[in-house]
């Protein structure tokens, strides 16, 4: 049990580790197409951002901003999903469906976040065809992949659980050991003189047990923040406190600029589907599956 909460914290730990890479590589890249120049071959005089005629770059690093907080968004989602990855979401017909559901679309929302990741990939190749160093280039497409990096190891986390074998055991030792100390908390009544010190034992080493147990199952997937007290808050984290810091930044970059309107966030079609509509999708789609094998 110990070593199962140790595992539990670490993939805790672990996540905090690859929101922080997130956040601040996201900044960093917002911060790169909102401000950085470059001299022109030939002319001296001016810069390249104020050379180009053909690009608005306050709306340029607004079409970044967009991107970097659709992929927020879409991550969130992922990661408050409900577990899909119990046993008996292995084992039970019923739990086989719900795993499927959510699978389902847990894949979609990746899709879309890997469809935003592209979309920074082309107004990267913008800067690149106004005259953007190659090597300044290089150097944001780098922090593209670390950010990605880090999103796929968000997502290992919250799909792989620590291994069945400990949590079983652990689960049967909360439940039939507590027993077998009978005659120990039987003992210590008649030593004692007192049968209430024994009952008072032997409950508190069940309660102690059984603590345990809860807490490695709270810390099973660290990113149910509003369930779990020892939870990621993946809410404040990648939606509401970074959005506020985006439009920090922003303002210092674009102090004249109309406000944000994130309602004119381009979001793909998969976004604008609320959760029910995927999970009737999903039934419909296993509906025709058992059909087909009936």
């Amino acid at each position: 049990m110990t070593t199962s909460i140790g595992m539990a914290f670490s993939r805790r730990e672990k996540a905090l580790s690859h929101l922080v890479i997130i956040r601040t590589t996201m900044l960093e890249l917002y911060s790169a197409h909102a401000c950085w120049d470059w001299r022109k071959a030939g002319q001296e005089d001016s810069t390249g951002r104020v050379a180009s005629t053909t690009t608005n770059w306050r709306e340029h690093s607004d079409a970044v901003l967009v991107e970097i907080l659709g992929i927020c968004h879409s991550l969130n989602r992922f990661l408050t999903l409900p577990n899909a990855t119990r046993a008996r979401h292995r084992i039970t017909h019923q739990g086989r469906a719900e795993a499927e559901r959510t699978l389902d679309l847990g894949s979609k929302l990746y899709g879309c976040m890997l469809v935003r990741f592209g979309r920074l990939t082309d107004l990267c190749e913008v800067f690149k065809s106004e005259g953007l160093p190659p090597n300044e280039a290089t150097r944001i497409r780098q922090w593209e992949r670390i950010v990605l990096e880090n999103c796929d190891g968000l997502r290992m986390i919250k799909l792989y659980r620590t291994p069945q074998a400990l949590r079983s055991f652990a689960r049967l030792f909360t439940v039939f050991l507590p027993p077998f100390y009978a005659p120990s908390y039987a003992e210590i009544a008649l030593r004692l003189g007192s049968l209430g010190v024994g009952i008072t034992f032997s409950v508190l080493t069940s309660l102690a047990l059984t603590a345990l147990f809860e807490t490695i199952s709270q810390m099973e997937d660290p990113f149910l923040g509003y369930t779990s007290l020892d939870g990621v808050d993946v809410e404040t984290e990648l939606s509401s406190s970074f959005g506020v810091q985006c439009m920090t930044l922003r303002t210092h970059f674009y102090r004249d600029a109309p406000p944000f309107d994130e309602n004119n966030m381009q979001t793909s079609i998969c976004e604008r589907l609320p959760v029910k509509s995927f999970t009737l999708i999903s039934n419909s789609k296993s509906k025709k599956k058992r059909q087909h094998s009936s």
